[in-house]
């Protein structure tokens, strides 16, 4: 290695060392550069001269990938104002690339059935790769308990299933069935423009009956199912609603209740006090539930007084384990 070329193009010495695009670096030594061959460059007001103006490449930008393509890289950049690196959390990051869901919606716990009136809600976890991170809010306007179950297994049967959302609202698919009545596998969307094949996989959810199924295929304007199940007719009718995400996750409301678990993971309770039943309440988790694979959990809501207002909110996101 060595020096030579443009005696006016220099770098300063930072820390007293100088690092190279290959992540060697030139050290000083009594007031002289080592290299890589023994030979010496001599400092000049206590700078280097650098071989020629083309090697200001001592600076090395850093990339990162975001694909998994051979182009799929490009430079980390810095806030301009501050010289920070700019970042977003992992769970901002899944809603942006399509990977987080939720429910939202609320109902009435005690309507002209007296106290001790209960809603239960079943999850499923998919058999594959995917964790899911949960987070969840549920409030009251007057007094409840709530429980959250572990492998929960027998009874649990009856329900309809739960219509599953994407937050970032441009990653997935949305619709309305232009087709005939009374169909059971094939939904038609003649304003539709997909990709053929390019749905296989996901699920789609008829938002108006509240049944769903897993995609089989699909063509440009039509998308074919197996059967649709959990839902009011489980069929497609005129003008009925569709969207089509890729979660993986099945809830299902309103089932009996389960014969055992595992484990009882959550127990809450806000309101109980007999001179409080009016005093309602809730309760939320702010630090991510992992849940495990291929695992059923129930979530048990009683009320334990009359007309009581429930609303509730879950968010998730899908991560695939890279260990």
């Amino acid at each position: 290695m060595g020096l030579a070329g443009a005696t006016h193009s220099r770098v300063t010495l930072v820390d007293s060392e100088v690092s190279l695009v290959d992540n060697s670096t030139i050290t000083l030594v009594d007031s002289e550069v080592a290299l890589a061959d023994n030979s010496t460059v001599t400092l000049v007001d206590s700078e280097v001269a650098l071989a020629d103006a083309s090697v200001a490449a001592l600076w090395k930008n850093t990339k990162g990938r975001w694909g998994s393509g051979d182009d799929d890289i490009d430079e980390i950049r810095i806030d301009a104002s501050t010289n920070v690196l700019s970042v977003i959390d992992y769970a901002h990051h899944e809603v942006h690339s399509g990977s987080h869901y939720y429910i939202q919606g609320f109902t009435t716990l005690g309507n002209n059935l007296g106290v001790d009136d209960t809603l239960r809600v079943k999850l499923v976890t998919p058999n594959t790769d995917k964790w899911i991170h949960l987070l969840y809010d549920i409030r009251s306007t007057k007094a409840m308990t709530t429980t959250f179950d572990e492998v929960a297994t027998g009874g649990m049967t009856g329900g309809l299933r739960v219509t599953i959302h994407a937050n970032n609202r441009a990653k997935c698919y949305t619709g309305i069935h232009t087709g005939a009545n009374d169909q059971a596998t094939v939904l038609t969307d003649s304003t539709a423009n997909y990709t053929p094949d390019a749905l296989i996989g996901r699920t789609i959810y008829n938002t108006t009956d509240g049944s769903s199924a897993i995609i089989i295929d699909n063509d440009v304007t039509t998308i074919t199912v197996a059967a649709l199940v959990g839902g009011t007719g489980n069929e497609w009718d005129t003008g009925d609603k569709y969207e089509v995400n890729d979660s993986k996750i099945i809830l299902t409301s309103g089932v009996t209740a389960a014969t055992t678990y595992d484990q009882r993971i959550e127990s809450n309770s806000w309101g109980a006090d007999e001179k409080k039943l009016t005093i309602g309440g809730g309760g939320s988790r702010g630090d991510e539930l992992v849940l495990r694979p291929n695992t059923t959990y129930l979530r048990t809501m009683i009320s334990t007084a009359e007309t009581n207002l429930i609303s509730f909110r879950a968010s998730w996101y899908e991560h695939s384990d890279r260990h």
